[in-house]
């Protein structure tokens, strides 16, 4: 038996993130080994393990008394393009070598970990070796010990004034900055090289802004900015974070992108691209705005401040990483920092393993350290600990970059290795699950997106304003009955789309275009932009469900659950009367985003959990980068930046800003790095 669902279903199960966690589970009674042994290799029965590979992967093994018969893998929480299409080969390997000692299929290296690691554990309850939970291991402390390395350990020492800890966009912005500022800098780095994905920063202000004509942001927006994100963070963040970040970011965002001097500045969000520029360009996201939206007006403003780096901001990082090292930064790559060293209360340097080498080095930093690893997502005992909703809701957490030795880079190494110095985290952090809507591609983008249109729970009822941001959604789909719902709308969308708000993950405009090949060159789609021809790749995907009347569709969504089908066709009247009226008396949503569903076809596509991309939460910290005791002073010579750097974020993500939070990573990055050498 092999993999238990298919590519389609891996493709579903990576956007709506549905798949539970299954806990290992131990069969009672077990006997020991000597009689395991007698009466042949194992006890017979079915065992279950998990492991963590890009999320959780799952083994079910069946024993007879000397074999394994057979094998189901649950990898619907893994890459469908990477995991997903190895599980076939997974278990092949599995089944052949009857054992966990299989080479494992190339290009899915987590996976294969995890399947392996995940198998060894059902082969050690079948033979009756005891073993420890899943929900068990989970609940054990996560931090434990310091690791007791000492000088004698270390087969070199490395002396610099400055020490950078991770080298992702906040990491490779210190080291820049401190080198820039006149500092001998030292950087590490566990993987192969600078870390990075996606590519969105929110940017106030600046020339690079400017070269669009919005560089037009008034102190007094700034401020209505600051209130609502601290809002959104229910206060539980340092404002004064936010509003240095805010009234200097458009400065550093022109000194992070002035070594790449090749980078093409796109018009327009959909402007066409040069063939010579395909792989390193920018666009400014939500220019020009839709016709019907005016943010000044929403409840809930997406302010049109933020720009991408296309296909991926890795060009523009390594390009930094390029003018660190000439400005004198000694990178080190494949090297772990595993511990601070503390003298008299200041952090003086640290404990660095090199992985490819087999040994560890001291590294003295006269002036300062600055922890710049990233978040903690793939810890799943820190997630548990610090934010238990996204485990209990079966939340997948996106996340690919992997370290020299084929771990997740983000395993909370700054804050772990922060508390161990003395420093204190932050209460409440902020789990990045903003919605993309309903239906979503290999890349997480839903059919329609967001966009307001008609919404109802699993018993066909109606539950919710739909008018609202990406964050929000989330919060109101992880409330419903089995965490799904259904986004109905008819064949009038194309001029419904440009009411709907210009926000993140929202769909807005329409493009008539027939295929990929009539779209701009070399910027093919976004995702706020929708045109027939995906409309109709998701119904053909099964990602889309399509009807000529109303009755037939209810049917599609609630088979076998008539009263939920009369239920919903119930909900659809009641909310064709609200449209006709132009009030929402029951959820008081925008007038101007009221639709009738009445022009068939009809099209419906399900909404379930989103996709975590990240934890925002780090060490307690200041617009300085400082970090802080139990009594809250400042810990001289120890400073966060980027996901390690806490204070900033709390709660939830804020949905005013895209690209925040990479925004305020290479912002503070640059921060730490020049406060380090002025040891401010």
């Amino acid at each position: 038996m092999g993999k238990s669902i298919s590519r389609r279903d891996f493709m579903k199960g990576l956007a709506a993130g549905a798949a539970s966690i299954a806990g290992m589970s131990m069969m009672p009674g077990l006997v020991s080994a000597a009689e395991t042994e007698a009466a042949g290799i194992y006890t017979p029965g079915t065992y279950t393990a998990t492991a963590q590979g890009i999320d959780i992967v799952t083994v079910t093994a069946t024993f007879d008394a000397n074999s394994i018969t057979d094998i189901v893998l649950d990898v619907s929480r893994e890459t469908p393009d990477i995991g997903g299409v190895a599980a076939d080969e997974l278990v092949a390997q599995c089944l052949a070598a009857q054992s966990a000692d299989i080479d494992g299929v190339s290009g899915a290296t987590l996976t294969s970990k995890a399947v392996k690691e995940a198998l060894q554990s059902c082969i050690d309850q079948a033979k009756g070796i005891a073993v420890v939970a899943a929900d068990e291991a989970v609940a054990e402390d996560w931090l434990g010990e310091a690791p007791n390395i000492t000088d004698a350990d270390c087969s070199e020492t490395l002396d610099c004034e400055v020490l950078v800890i991770g080298l992702g966009v906040a990491g490779v912005a210190a080291a820049r900055s401190a080198a820039e500022a006149g500092g001998k800098v030292i950087a590490i780095e566990k993987a192969e090289g600078p870390q990075c994905r996606s590519g969105e920063y929110a940017v106030i202000n600046g020339n690079v802004q400017a070269k669009w004509g919005r560089d037009n942001y008034t102190p007094e927006i700034i401020d209505e900015m600051s209130k609502l994100h601290m809002e959104e963070s229910s206060y539980k963040c340092k404002e004064i974070i936010f509003r240095k970040w805010a009234n200097n970011i458009g400065e550093v965002f022109d000194w992070w992108v002035e070594p790449n001097t090749e980078l093409y500045f796109a018009e327009e969000t959909r402007s066409a691209i040069p063939d010579e520029s395909k792989d390193n360009f920018i666009i400014p996201i939500f220019h020009p705005l839709p016709e019907k939206y005016d943010w000044t007006k929403e409840q809930y403003p997406c302010y049109p401040t933020s720009v991408e780096f296309l296909p991926s901001q890795a060009v523009n990082v390594n390009k930094n990483m390029d003018a660190a090292v000439t400005a004198g930064v000694d990178a080190h790559y494949g090297c772990f920092g595993e511990k601070l060293i503390m003298e008299d209360g200041r952090c003086i340097g640290a404990y660095v393993r090199n992985a490819k080498e087999g040994t560890y080095m001291r590294v003295n930093a006269s002036k300062g350290v600055i922890l710049a690893t990233g978040d903690y997502s793939q810890n799943e005992a820190m997630v548990k600990h610090f934010c238990p909703a996204v485990i209990n809701n079966g939340i997948v957490r996106l996340f690919t970059n992997v370290d020299v030795e084929g771990n997740m880079t983000n395993m909370g190494d700054a804050i772990k290795m922060g508390l161990w110095a003395g420093a204190i985290v932050q209460d409440d952090h902020a789990p990045v699950i903003h919605h993309m809507g309903g239906g979503a591609d290999i890349q997480g983008v839903g059919v329609m997106g967001i966009a307001g249109f008609l919404n109802l729970d699993m018993n066909g009822v109606r539950f919710m304003n739909e008018d609202l941001p990406g964050q929000q959604i989330e919060n109101q789909i992880e409330m419903q009955k089995g965490r799904m719902t259904w986004q109905i709308f008819d064949s009038n969308w194309p001029e419904q789309l440009p009411y709907m708000p210009a926000v993140h993950g929202g769909a807005c405009y329409y493009e008539d275009y027939a295929s990929a090949d009539e779209a701009p060159a070399n910027n093919a789609t976004y995702r706020n932009y929708k045109s027939p021809y995906q409309l109709e790749a998701a119904i053909a995907d099964g990602r889309c469900i399509k009807a000529d009347t109303l009755e037939e569709l209810v049917a599609l969504m609630y088979p076998e659950d008539e009263k939920a089908q009369k239920t919903a066709l119930a909900s659809i009247e009641r909310y064709n009367t609200l449209a006709k009226n132009g009030f929402d008396e029951d959820f008081g949503k925008t007038p101007s985003r009221m639709f009738a569903l009445e022009n068939g076809p009809f099209y419906a596509d399900q909404f379930t959990c989103a996709l975590l991309l990240v934890i925002c939460g780090g060490l307690e910290s200041d617009e300085n980068c400082h970090t802080f005791d139990k009594d809250r002073n400042v810990i001289p010579g120890l400073y966060a930046a980027g996901n390690a750097q806490g204070s900033r974020f709390a709660h939830e993500y804020p949905i005013t800003l895209k690209g925040v939070s990479h925004s305020m990573a290479m912002y503070y990055g640059y921060v730490a790095g020049k406060n380090a050498v002025e040891e401010i």
